[in-house]
């Protein structure tokens, strides 16, 4: 497993021109951040840097991108970073992969924004917000364990009904438990600290996205040669 991590880690700066893919897809998401801390200034006149990052998201040529590199390694097919090219294709996957990913977490995100509410409101209903947070919060992180290896089924089949047959998900998932449950936590630990970095005032959202961009890389490569061994 760690000759996996090292491995993937090594990934997106291999090949030639990897530089230019990198900025590439990092320069993707800054001007999404800056669009949104833009237009965040004129509905409210402030700018909302703190929150800028997560609208990374929503990049949705960078998502097919990524993809792209998934369904490569799930075929071991993907040697190096592919060129940035027909971002069409590109744009209609990633709404594809944000679709399955907002079916995943939609119900932590509901019991997050529920929890929110009512410790916004205080009083006897505070405690009753915390304890919908904190189940969020654990919803988030079991029903996303399931999210690669849901999109892995998907990419290889081709049919978007493959990413929501649990059972068969959970099947796949176990046959590789080991490693994939390493690569999950690793995963996690990695968001944590690069969300960490990108709470840096000012400095951090305009370095979040190409390390985001990285992460995810790593990611899709070592939960694709991971997953590509499932049955």
């Amino acid at each position: 497993m760690r000759l996996r991590v090292k491995a993937a880690a090594a990934f997106p700066v291999a090949g030639a021109d990897w530089r230019r893919k990198i900025v590439m897809g990092g320069a993707t998401g800054l001007f999404l951040e800056l669009l949104f801390v833009g237009l965040a200034y004129l509905a409210s006149e402030e700018a909302a840097f703190g929150i800028a990052p997560i609208v990374v998201v929503l990049n949705f040529p960078v998502l097919g991108y990524v993809l792209k590199v998934y369904r490569g390694t799930l075929h071991w097919e993907m040697g190096a970073l592919p060129d940035w090219i027909d971002w069409p294709a590109l744009l209609r996957a990633g709404l594809i992969g944000f679709g399955i990913l907002a079916a995943y977490g939609m119900l932590p995100l509901l019991l997050l924004l529920v929890g929110l509410g009512l410790l916004v409101r205080g009083g006897i209903l505070l405690f009753l917000g915390m304890v919908l947070m904190v189940l969020g919060v654990l919803a988030g992180l079991i029903t996303l364990f399931f999210f690669p290896m849901a999109l892995a089924r998907y990419l290889m089949q081709g049919r978007l009904e493959a990413a929501f047959h649990l059972g068969r998900v959970w099947d796949s998932i176990n046959g590789v438990l080991t490693e994939y449950l390493a690569a999950y936590l690793l995963s996690v630990a990695s968001y944590v600290l690069g969300s960490m970095a990108a709470a840096i005032p000012y400095v951090g959202p305009m370095v979040w996205p190409f390390l985001w961009f990285y992460l995810f890389l790593v990611q899709a490569h070592l939960f694709g040669e991971i997953c590509s061994k499932a049955s």
